[in-house]
């Protein structure tokens, strides 16, 4: 008997035959197949396999807004394109949205090079194959070299673009991350362009709470700069003092604030960034630059 990974209570509506406006009832997540049922002869059956996106916070405009928390799926339906709507309370609809990123994506053939970049250096890595799952608090690639993972709240940037995979150009994601205290870029494809596109929308819900949590974080110049020179000076040992041309004591209470931000971290050779603190760093640095 097929394994039931989600059944909860909802309010639903969908382009389909059988509902002409919103309805109520049992959402049933099975690992074929997404079930939307008000009654035993109204419901909406989407098979796994013909799911094209899920997004999280949404709501189509062919459809009213639905009291809770929304999270609309995208499916093909006869040949043409479809879409669900389901609402629930904040947490259950949290919950539901992962666990259906998962069902869909889980167990996928992947193409990835790791990492691609590490620091600011380009890499002569080679792709090479393995099955993509979503893990708690992380994407991972199981390849034949061995276990490859990318922890969602180190994330600093994400983006689409192509590589040459095989001798044929293929969408990919470019993944930059902060791993053992280091930035570096990992590059994933997936068999399907359909589940590329769904592993995308998934790590740019992972990177707007990351930027969600830096929306209040209020930084003097003298902090921004010494954020950017820990970023440049990486692991030589620098002076901070020196390179910013101000009194240690002022530079041991700066670090102290950015620490108490989350945007640095002790490393073994002195403060390294976090995740948080790449962000502020890439943000600064394409203002100068720009």
């Amino acid at each position: 008997m097929p394994s039931v990974l989600a059944d909860f209570q909802a309010r639903f509506d969908a382009e389909s035959e059988q509902f002409d406006g919103p309805a109520e009832g049992r959402v049933l997540l099975g690992e074929a197949q997404l079930v939307l049922a008000a009654s035993d002869d109204k419901k909406v059956k989407i098979p796994l396999d013909s799911v094209v996106d899920i997004n999280v916070g949404s709501v189509p405009q062919v459809f009213d807004a639905l009291p809770g928390s929304p999270v609309t799926v995208a499916f093909e339906e006869g040949g043409r394109h479809s879409v669900a709507l389901v609402a629930a309370d904040e947490d259950t609809i949290r919950k539901f949205s992962t666990v259906l990123f998962k069902a869909v994506l889980n167990g996928s053939s992947a193409t990835i090079k790791h990492p691609e970049k590490l620091g600011g250096r380009v890499l002569d890595t080679p792709f090479q194959g393995g099955i993509l799952s979503l893990q708690s608090g992380k994407v991972a690639f199981d390849t034949n070299e061995g276990p490859v993972s990318i922890a969602l709240d180190s994330v600093v940037d994400f983006s689409r673009d192509s590589r040459a995979i095989d001798g044929t150009d293929r969408p990919v994601v470019v993944v930059s991350h902060m791993q053992n205290n280091e930035a570096m870029t990992t590059v994933a494809a997936t068999k399907s362009n359909r589940k590329l596109s769904i592993l995308g929308r998934y790590l740019r819900r992972e990177y707007r709470k990351l930027m969600a949590s830096l929306e209040n974080i209020e930084l003097s110049d003298p902090e921004t700069e010494t954020l950017a020179t820990i970023y440049s000076a990486g692991d030589m040992g620098v002076s901070l003092s020196s390179v910013l041309g101000i009194e240690p004591k002022l530079v041991k209470r700066i670090l102290h604030s950015l620490h108490e931000k989350g945007l640095i971290e002790s490393g073994e050779e002195g403060p390294v960034l976090t995740s948080k603190g790449q962000v502020v760093v890439n943000h600064y640095l394409e203002r100068v630059n720009s």
